[in-house]
């Protein structure tokens, strides 16, 4: 999905952080942000047998973020990176400046299959470092490109939680409009506080429904079964549709709907008059790498 530019961006000063949770001031704006880049860093291993790659991993290091804004005042340049304030205005850098972890909260617009949308995003635990500051002098002709750019590295944090039987630190978190799940209201409370993901429990991989339903009579020539699962589908391959009366195979092709929930069998030909058939529920997988037991559904066509 394309990012298309950005609006808002906020920070926030990470207090604490512990595997007990974190803690954050409330976030300020800083406005007239022009850019914003994300860059994931992660280290990764090959192993390598009989003249092929057999094995690999990958682990995420930290990333490496930069934001440019028209302008900066000296307090926000001084929250940022640990300077100090003098009273005559401006700020002091010095050996022993010591950038504090930041927070930051963005908005930018995105869009999704044609439909527009925002992206609300949290980047935690940020170090930011002194930017480069380069002075030109004009060659004929106004030049408003030398604006700040402070640069950093995001890295996971200390406050951990669990993901099935894995402990997982984050770095980054956001959630688009577009998603079902996202809140209506998200731009009336995303920029409030330094938001915390909390998981959506994973229910087990169910078959919900199917139609025509197990030892169902009478079925239409024409029917195009459906099979209706809880999650979401990664993986129908091994579902068949038997002819049980005869022994064969029926050909056909199956499709999910938008959902990936709902798997529509539709044979190459019209069923059989009086003939029963079985559907092969097996192999079945959802999108969270859960597998389905295997499950018979049988029904009989109409009568001559």
């Amino acid at each position: 999905m394309p990012l298309m530019g950005i609006e808002k961006l906020y920070v926030a000063k990470q207090t604490t952080d512990t595997i007990a949770g974190m803690t954050f001031t409330t976030p300020q704006y800083f406005k007239n942000v022009q850019e914003l880049s994300i860059k994931p860093k992660t280290n990764s291993a090959k192993a390598y047998a009989e003249n092929r790659l057999v094995d690999q991993a990958t682990q995420f290091d930290s990333a490496d973020i930069s934001m440019s804004r028209y302008d900066m005042s000296s307090a926000e340049r001084a929250f940022v990176l640990g300077q100090s304030l003098t009273a005559t205005g401006g700020t002091v850098s010095a050996d022993s400046d010591t950038p504090p972890f930041i927070a930051l909260l963005y908005k930018s617009p995105i869009k999704v299959n044609g439909v527009l949308g925002y992206r609300y995003g949290v980047i935690y635990k940020t170090m930011f470092e002194p930017p480069d500051e380069d002075m030109k002098t004009l060659e004929g002709k106004p030049d408003l490109s030398e604006v700040p750019k402070l640069s950093g590295t995001a890295q996971p944090t200390e406050w951990s939680f669990q993901d099935g039987n894995k402990t997982k630190h984050p770095w980054e978190y956001h959630v688009d409009t577009t998603d079902p799940n996202c809140p209506e209201d998200i731009d009336d409370w995303w920029f409030d506080s330094v938001a915390m993901p909390s998981l959506t429990a994973i229910n087990a991989l169910e078959l919900s429904s199917s139609t025509p339903s197990d030892s169902a009579t009478a079925i239409a020539l024409d029917t195009k079964p459906t099979l209706t699962f809880n999650n979401g589908i990664a993986d129908y391959s091994n579902v068949l549709l038997l002819n049980v009366t005869d022994g064969v195979l029926v050909a056909n092709t199956m499709e999910l709907n938008d959902t990936g929930k709902i798997l529509t069998i539709t044979p190459s030909a019209n069923l059989v008059v009086q003939k029963t058939y079985q559907i092969v529920v097996q192999g079945v997988k959802d999108v969270y790498g859960q597998s389905l037991g295997t499950q018979l559904i049988r029904f009989t066509t109409v009568d001559a």
